[in-house]
């Protein structure tokens, strides 16, 4: 129940006109069902006054309750009914949903989710047994008629048929905000469950046939295909047509040998086992449908990992914008399940957008696109090519309304889902990646990461590619294009890096360090070192580097990151080997999470006490040599005015020191760092201060300052 923004008293006013005439229609229906030979087999207002105050805050309860008691008050009188017998009737019907709400609300801490085994079960005891329980007692006195049955008969009586009422009226009422898109999706399907339902419940009803036997099996299908909220609506369909065929001595039970309060609470309890089943049902299979989801998106999930570390180790070797379209014609068409794919760059004088592959379409959109498209075009690639942004296209129908003019291509391939994201090098887009699904995909978070890990990927390639045609120069810029002077800005953090190589002429070494900002608000940090110098050195770094950016903005905890990139070292670096430390910052800055692959322990400064700790409780192998390997991680709190220091080896083993040596050396030069000392400063003096040149190894070191 949406009541918008309007002003309490509007809101009010609205909600007691719903309530008073959703509430009047059920009360009218049962009075008409009142001289049956079997009575009413249940109380259908209770379930709308239950429903209301479960779905409105208790400021507006007043309203329900007035429109309750309005109600009550109009129809009792139109029937005839004594003054003491309705104040009795208006005191009892408003106490069934004051009670039976409250209690479901406190046991569910808020508004409940039949979806959820807790809450369903609490709505189950709470509106459907304890609240009309607590207005049979008052109810069934006031029901007392001359000659009637107890009070105690009375009461149970009343109780039974206003618990049937929440069950089978608040239920679908309380699904119906969270569920509704599943009948909207099969609107037919729907009719038909509901038609059918009646049909079989009214040849129940009438010909004395086994009720169990018709009516179970559609509220089965109504729970498969329709969820919770087919098995409510179709259990409403039953309860109706139950009290309708009661009116006219049809009931369930009418040919019992039984007293007829008897066959009312048969009629009841009936009512009430069928529809529980059926919403159990539907709980179950939802539940099961949630994991097998889940698996499989853990599958693709797995699939778009290994997709990424094939895509990164093919990219690392591609020279070409020719071998980076085959890599990713391979990695992201063939093993990510994408159904076509383009890869798009805008062309030097940026009036088009050329197409570096174009694969998985049909021959006749392959004749007509690949000669490339006019910037100013407006199709989905072009447009993430020229704003810069991405562009997602759930539906063949959303992309036929959004782009008319490319209806054909759409209707030729078969494209379900399309989604363009831009190429962007130094905030300049240079191209667009198309991917194309057949089947229409979820593109969670998760798979809209992944495409833009592989936008990611595919761009450093292309800027790589484009200045290593220059053969002199192709080394110096690949360096250059990973390890860049400066790290990015991070809130919250004072970053410094330094690289000095061994080769000071050369300036070519395997050592290399990244930050990178996490959704959600992390920050990623890793330093690392790749065997032997030069160019084999520089391009096992970028592509460990690019592999182990892509990893974590995946997602992956440190220690994942490293056990990912173990088996991609292990084939793809030249070297075999390398070692490398991860760490990884909370969105809130204050805790640490790390691994370590035989890598030097990264060393925390503590501003509080000047004490420096050794992070060596999460350390693994290299990587590379061991296929199996596992990475333990471990984590530290973080405190306002902490330095972290992440190095490699060059700073602290020399020849003829020992390499603990070294890092004792190094803690004790990081534990005289004062609070206010310059970052920048400290940090360049410190290779001079423990590694004077000449070095035979590279020195990289990224210090933090947690602000």
């Amino acid at each position: 129940m949406r009541l918008g923004n309007r002003p309490l008293v509007g809101r009010a006013t609205g909600l007691f006109a719903v309530v008073f005439l959703a509430y009047g229609v059920g009360l009218s229906l049962t009075w008409r069902s009142l001289d049956a030979t079997v009575g009413p087999a249940f109380f259908p207002a209770a379930g709308v006054s239950v429903a209301a105050m479960l779905l409105v805050r208790r400021a507006l309860w007043p309203a329900v309750l007035a429109a309750i008691a309005l109600a009550e008050l109009l129809i009792d009188v139109h029937y005839g009914e004594p003054v003491h017998r309705i104040v009795g009737y208006v005191v009892a019907n408003c106490l069934v949903p004051v009670i039976g709400a409250g209690v479901v609300l406190r046991w569910c801490r808020g508004r409940p989710d039949l979806r959820r085994r807790h809450d369903f079960t609490a709505f189950l005891l709470g509106g459907c047994l304890v609240g009309p329980l607590a207005g049979g007692l008052l109810g069934g006195w006031a029901g007392l008629r001359e000659g009637g049955a107890s009070w105690l008969a009375g009461a149970l009586y009343w109780a039974a048929g206003d618990g049937i009422g929440v069950l089978v009226v608040a239920t679908p009422i309380l699904l119906w905000p969270v569920q509704r898109h599943i009948l909207s999706r099969r609107r037919w399907e729907t009719a038909t469950v509901l038609a059918v339902t009646a049909a079989l419940s009214v040849a129940a009803f009438s010909l004395g046939a086994p009720p169990a036997m018709l009516i179970l099996p559609v509220l089965a299908w109504a729970a498969f295909r329709l969820d919770m909220i087919g098995a409510a609506l179709a259990g409403l369909v039953i309860a109706v047509l139950a009290n309708i065929m009661t009116r006219y001595g049809r009931g369930i039970f009418v040919n019992v040998a039984l007293a007829v309060p008897t066959r009312v609470a048969l009629t009841q309890l009936f009512l009430a086992v069928i529809l529980v089943i059926a919403l159990l049902i539907a709980q179950e299979v939802a539940g099961r449908t949630v994991a097998v989801q889940a698996r499989e998106s853990e599958r693709r999930e797995r699939l778009r990992l290994e997709s990424l570390s094939g895509l990164a180790q093919r990219l690392s070797a591609a020279l070409t914008p020719d071998d980076i379209g085959r890599a990713v014609v391979d990695e992201v068409l063939t093993e990510a399940g994408a159904t076509a794919v383009n890869l798009g760059v805008i062309s030097a004088g940026g009036q088009t957008l050329d197409w570096v592959v174009m694969a998985g379409y049909p021959p006749s959109v392959v004749a007509e696109y690949a000669g490339g498209v006019a910037i100013a075009e407006q199709t989905v690639a072009t447009d993430a090519a020229r704003t810069g942004r991405p562009v997602v296209v759930r539906s063949a129908v959303e992309y036929i309304h959004r782009y008319p003019a490319q209806a054909n291509w759409v209707r030729s391939s078969g494209a379900e889902t399309v989604v363009g994201w831009p190429l962007i090098d130094d905030r300049t887009p240079i191209g667009a990646v198309l991917l194309v699904w057949s089947e229409s995909q979820p593109l969670d978070a998760a798979q809209l990461a992944y495409v833009s890990a592989v936008a990611a990927m595919v761009t450093q390639a292309l800027v790589r590619a484009r200045v290593y045609a220059a053969e002199d120069a192709r080394a110096t810029v690949l360096q250059a294009a990973v390890l860049p002077d400066s790290p990015a800005e991070v809130k919250g953090l004072e970053l410094c890096v330094v690289y000095e190589p061994a080769d000071v002429f050369e300036g070519l070494g395997g050592d290399w360090y990244d930050t990178l900002p996490l959704p959600g608000g992390r920050t990623y940090l890793a330093v690392g070192d790749v065997v032997g110098h030069g160019l084999p050195a520089v391009e096992d770094m970028a592509q460990l580097r690019s592999a182990g950016r892509a990893l974590a903005h995946q997602g992956l905890s440190p220690g994942r990151v490293l056990a990912e990139l173990n088996g991609f070292t292990r084939h793809a670096s030249l070297g075999k080997f390398a070692t490398m430390v991860v760490a990884i910052t909370e969105p809130d800055g204050r805790m640490l999470a790390y691994a370590s692959a035989g890598h030097p322990p990264p060393l925390v400064r503590r501003n509080r006490t000047d004490e420096v700790v050794r992070l060596d409780a999460a350390s693994g192998p290299v990587l590379g040599p061991m296929p199996d390997a596992d990475f333990p991680e471990a984590a530290v709190s973080i405190e306002c005015g902490d330095i972290l220091l992440m190095y490699t080896d060059g700073l602290v083993e020399r020849r003829g020191l020992d390499i603990d040596e070294g890092i004792a050396r190094a803690v004790k030069a990081v534990a005289g760092w004062g609070p206010d000392t310059c970052l920048t400063g400290i940090c360049r003096d410190l290779p001079e201060i423990l590694a004077p040149r000449p070095r035979a190894d590279d020195v990289c070191l990224l210090a933090v300052r947690f602000d």
